[in-house]
């Protein structure tokens, strides 16, 4: 069970309920500067709740209860929506959480400290009234210090100014809503579509959880309301969704394991339009194209991971993917989360069945990838509009029935104001489609719009609006999920016709990396709120290793295309791996327009997006490490700045020894914590990051073997999977220690009158680097949680893969610094020497033995 504080960031208030709750475990989040504050206070609840979910990582313990009173259930309630996106479903109990109606007025100074004064007396079950006139008296009627009292009023201001502004994100979580009958309440029924059982108190908003009365009262009500399971193996509700998985899973298979399938799919890559139709028809007829949609959409209302499972296993047979990435996951999720209701149920339910395709037109002539210098025109006459222009290099819209239409309704301060987005009937008067001629197979079309009538209610979104949404479309288009379903296609194409040729292993762990990167991605398919950002990473990564697939066969291709008995499946992937990989970094924003996002995301959030990486395996835990570990290793003097150190080794080792750390994987039969892999390797890449010695030695520790000093023999000759893993670990953290170091030199150091990260020819390499070290992050995860289930040669590649990333960053990251970077005084110099000490033995079978 979790419970989420309240305004004032303290979770002293639910101690007299906690205290009845001894024999469940109970977690809580309470708040710190670093998650409100680090790269920018968080500006909604809705960000806070993010920042709270993405520290969790993905190994963290079932959570089937979320509890939060006042503030801490608007917080409770986000967090909870955010794992209802992870296919979790916890219950979800408010107590007297409300949000405001109308407009709050903003506090001054002197008002924040007075109530924050009043809240914390209140909530320590002091009915007293107090007046402060400054910090140091107010400071003392709570019998606080001076710096505490100073950051918990800043956090409660700040939590005050978002909780006024907050909204529920609608969901579809079940709600527990506790009331005090002297509180204002609002109606949770218009916040989730699930169930809401509501349990009035009596009371005010503070004695709710100070008498023991109504303490005990919500105590029965947790226990009553809780989930019969909780989450572990038997729960019905998992049984149910396991259950439904199966027989979805075993119907895909039923379907696609026929010769009929294969002549459909081998007609469908040669753009045969009855057979796309009739394959899409068959996986619509069994429920297998929407299962993550809600049943009112035509869906079973499952988790979104599996669609993308259903999605990955059908499109790897051949069948082109780009009908289901348009027409599913950006058009109809589109829909889904900001059509009208009209729109929803003409349009869904028909896309869900197979029936019908969808397609986006966006680009323009002359306008290239600056969708905002759109010129098509919608012009309001009535209930509806008229639009006139002309779109261009738009797929498949010669088979589809409607498509996502960017038009102009006005001009306002800038390009992108007056933009509104449609959805039309291709088949309306006035919408001719001509086919472009290109190299690939899959059709491109230009779309002539001539006086064409669209109904107001498929506008979607307000008018002249549309780019915020436009934004969030294009997101939605960019999480690279249908590049690798291509990628492991053509890898495979390619492996079946020239055998195990060299620098094809280290490409299938890159399309490994890739594919984790993009399921990871595809998380914001059905999140309320999507920028840019949330998947450039991933379009970036994912197109550019796609690409890197299809220049191997445009390599080979003399001998590929003219190769004798090439089955004609295979000879349809390569001859798709050469024509159509040189769009992949053009289309849905070209590899610039990501480098030129993430860039911008990068100049205000660099330090938060590298921990970012770590905080995956755990945020608590990587913090620790570093705030225990960063003065440690500083208080132990090196000359020159980048020499290997035993001394500082040591003591890094010692302190890790105190802390428990050398004993947190082992079993707990064995003394241990028994926390895995995923745990070790957090400990190993947070070392890194800091760019010292690899202290952690969980393998030679278990095993009473090298001597501490004895780097070499601590982590390069064990061959154990999970010492390698550990080992990638530490060298992946020295990759981001290194590019922090380097943007932020870029970000102070000066040159023709601007900072460094101005000029993108310098910090666009640089900015590549980090994508890749992004797309390592997951992978490295995903293998230290799920190693024993792998095959035996998963590490490998990924050692080869992080080996070749790994000389790019440090490449970029010392063009970045220049001559201070190989300076003995400079910290990047120490980073480098740590990355050339260890890089190599990522590749063991290259290693070459001296003396």
């Amino acid at each position: 069970m979790l419970f989420a504080h309240p305004v004032g960031g303290s979770l002293l208030a639910y101690q007299p309920l906690v205290a009845r709750l001894t024999d469940l475990r109970c977690l809580g989040l309470e708040a710190s500067q670093r998650t409100f504050f680090d790269g920018g206070a968080a500006g909604s609840i809705q960000e806070l709740a993010r920042r709270y979910v993405g520290g969790f990582g993905t190994d963290h313990p079932t959570i089937d209860v979320i509890c939060g009173w006042s503030f801490g259930g608007a917080l409770a309630w986000e967090i909870a929506c955010l794992l209802g996106e992870r296919g979790e479903r916890p219950k979800v109990v408010l107590l007297d959480s409300t949000w405001a109606r109308g407009e709050v007025p903003v506090w001054t100074p002197a008002e924040a400290l007075q109530g924050f004064l009043q809240d914390a007396l209140s909530v320590g079950g002091r009915d007293v009234q107090v007046v402060a006139d400054t910090h140091e008296e107010a400071a003392a009627a709570l019998d606080m210090d001076l710096k505490t009292f100073g950051e918990r009023l800043e956090i409660f201001a700040h939590n005050r100014r978002i909780l006024c502004e907050w909204r529920p994100t609608p969901g579809a979580l079940d709600v527990v809503s506790v009331r005090a009958a002297e509180s204002n309440t609002s109606d949770w029924r218009t916040a989730t579509t699930g169930g809401v059982h509501d349990h009035d108190l009596p009371g005010d908003h503070y004695t709710l959880l100070a008498d023991a009365g109504t303490v005990a009262a919500i105590e029965q009500i947790i226990r009553d309301d809780r989930p019969a399971a909780t989450g572990g193996p038997g729960a019905a509700g998992e049984q149910v969704g396991e259950s439904d998985a199966a027989d979805l899973h075993a119907s895909l298979a039923k379907l696609v394991d026929t010769p009929h399938w294969r002549e459909l799919v081998i007609r469908a890559r040669r753009m045969d339009p009855d057979a796309i139709a009739e394959a899409y028809r068959e996986l619509g007829r069994r429920g297998l194209l929407t299962p993550d949609w809600p049943r009112e959409a035509g869906g079973s209302g499952l988790p979104t991971r599996l669609a993308i499972e259903l999605f990955e296993g059908f499109c790897s047979t051949g069948l082109p993917d780009l009908v289901y990435a348009l027409t599913v996951q950006i058009v109809g999720n589109f829909v889904l989360k900001s059509g009208s209701d009209r729109l929803k149920r003409e349009l869904l339910p028909r896309i869900s069945r197979g029936e019908e395709f969808a397609t986006v037109l966006y680009s323009e002539p002359r306008a290239g990838s600056d969708l905002a210098a759109l010129r098509t025109k919608a012009e309001r006459r009535g209930d509806r509009y008229v639009l006139n222009g002309v779109k261009v290099f738009s797929i498949y819209s010669d088979i589809s029935g409607s498509a996502l239409v960017s038009a102009r309704t006005g001009q306002g301060g800038n390009k992108y104001d007056g933009i509104t987005l449609f959805v039309i009937d291709l088949a309306a008067d006035g919408v001719s489609v001509e086919l472009v001629e290109t190299l690939q197979r899959e059709r491109m079309c230009r779309v002539r719009l001539q006086d064409v009538e669209v109904e107001s209610w498929r506008r979607v979104g307000d008018e002249g609006r549309g780019w915020a949404l436009l934004d969030g479309a294009l997101a939605i288009e960019r999480t690279g999920i249908d590049h690798v379903v291509r990628a492991a296609r053509w890898l495979g194409a390619l492996r079946g016709t020239t055998g195990r040729v060299p620098g094809l292993e280290r490409l299938e762990g890159q399309v490994e990396c890739a594919t984790t990167l993009a399921r990871t991605a595809t998380e914001v398919f059905l999140q309320a709120d999507v920028k840019a950002i949330d998947t450039a990473v991933a379009k970036l990564y994912t197109s550019e290793t796609c690409q890197q697939v299809g220049h191997e066969v445009l390599r080979r291709w003399s001998t590929l295309g003219t190769a004798p008995g090439v089955d004609d499946l295979v000879g349809e992937e390569l001859f798709s791996g050469l024509t159509e990989s040189p769009g992949l970094t053009l289309s849905a924003g070209t590899s610039e327009m990501m480098l030129s996002t993430i860039s911008a995301d990068l100049k205000e959030e660099h330090s938060r997006r590298c921990l970012g990486i770590l905080h995956h395996f755990g945020g608590d835990l990587v913090d620790t490490v570093l705030d225990v570990l960063g003065p440690v290793g500083a208080g132990v003097k090196v000359e020159p700045l980048f020499a290997h150190s035993p001394a500082r080794r040591g003591a890094l080792a010692r302190t890790l020894a105190d802390l428990g750390f050398d004993r947190i994987e082992r079993p707990e039969d064995e003394g241990g914590l028994g926390l895995g892999l995923p745990v070790g390797c957090a400990i190993s890449l947070s070392t890194g990051y800091l760019g010292y010695e690899n202290a952690y030695r969980s393998c030679a520790l278990q095993g009473g073997g090298a001597e501490a000093d004895d780097e070499e023999a601590l982590h390069h000759d064990c061959d154990a999977p999970a010492c390698r893993l550990r080992h990638a670990a530490y060298v992946l953290g020295l990759g981001i220690g290194l590019f922090h170091s380097a943007w932020e030199h870029a970000s102070t150091r000066e040159q023709f009158g601007q900072n460094l990260v101005a000029f993108d020819a310098l910090m666009f390499p640089l900015i590549r680097g980090y994508a890749e070290l992004s797309a390592l992050g997951v992978r490295l995860h995903e293998i230290a949680e799920n190693l024993a289930d792998m095959d035996d040669g998963v590490v490998r590649r990924f050692e080869l893969v992080e080996q070749d990333a790994l000389v790019r960053v440090i490449r970029a990251a010392m063009q970045v610094l220049g001559a201070q970077g190989i300076t003995e005084w400079s910290v990047a110099s120490r980073f480098y020497m740590k990355c050339a000490q260890n890089i190599g033995w990522l590749d063991r079978e290259g290693t070459v033995a001296i003396g």
